[in-house]
């Protein structure tokens, strides 16, 4: 199974072709405009299933969609006030979509604990908007706090244990702060199972012309 997530910095309506591309069997997209406004007839041709999440007064929010003929089964876990968490089921494996859009992995940390048994057969994937280099800015809830979380469930960032790389000395950027190739930033991330078989890619330096963030790639085999 393919997924890609992706955040678009808004108007997915022209974006969606550029993602289309990967062929995935499931698309997570972040800062996506509220699907009825998604006019795209490729797009409304082409989708089976979707389910979005956008709070009052927001332009932009969460899609989820996909091609196939398997729905996406949405779950109903309490947000406790926090933007931006989409729990949904899909193809027999639970997801949780994340655009961390207000305090960051402060509220990651918050959701994931409270959820912490909700999660341990769960594929996170999302963009976190964090890093252990801001972790100083956090007090107790940082991302390395966030990581000993995962651990405890038995769950890894996909990038890092496939990389061998350390937290915070990531050579693959996922964003790229105000589309500039001299600012770059590792804060989109899976974490899954460690039993969970897959691959991680992010797609190439093109997608700087539609956004600010690259798509994340994870294909996973049963």
């Amino acid at each position: 199974m393919r997924i890609v997530f992706w955040n678009c910095n808004g108007a997915f309506r022209n974006k969606y072709e550029y993602v289309k591309k990967f062929r995935a069997d499931l698309y997570i997209i972040a800062e996506s405009e509220c699907v009825s406004k998604i006019t795209n007839q490729n797009f409304l041709q082409d989708i089976q299933f979707k389910n979005s999440l956008h709070f009052p007064g927001d332009k932009r929010g969460l899609l989820v969609f996909t091609m196939n003929a398997q729905k996406i089964i949405p779950l109903s876990w309490d947000d406790f006030r926090m933007r931006y968490y989409m729990p949904f089921k899909f193809a027999g494996k639970t997801f949780l979509g994340i655009w961390a859009k207000d305090n960051y992995i402060e509220d990651e940390y918050v959701y994931t604990k409270f959820h912490l048994q909700d999660l341990r057969d769960t594929i996170l994937i999302g963009d976190f908007n964090s890093n252990v280099i801001w972790d100083h800015e956090h007090g107790y809830r940082t991302h390395t706090d966030f990581n000993r979380l995962m651990h405890s469930i038995d769950h890894v960032s996909a990038y890092h244990e496939q990389t061998n790389e350390p937290f915070g000395e990531e050579t693959q950027p996922s964003f790229y702060m105000h589309r500039k190739v001299d600012r770059p930033y590792h804060i989109d991330y899976a974490y899954l199972p460690t039993d969970q078989k897959y691959k991680i890619s992010f797609g190439s330096r093109n997608f700087l012309s539609y956004s600010d963030h690259l798509p994340l790639i994870l294909d996973i085999v049963d």
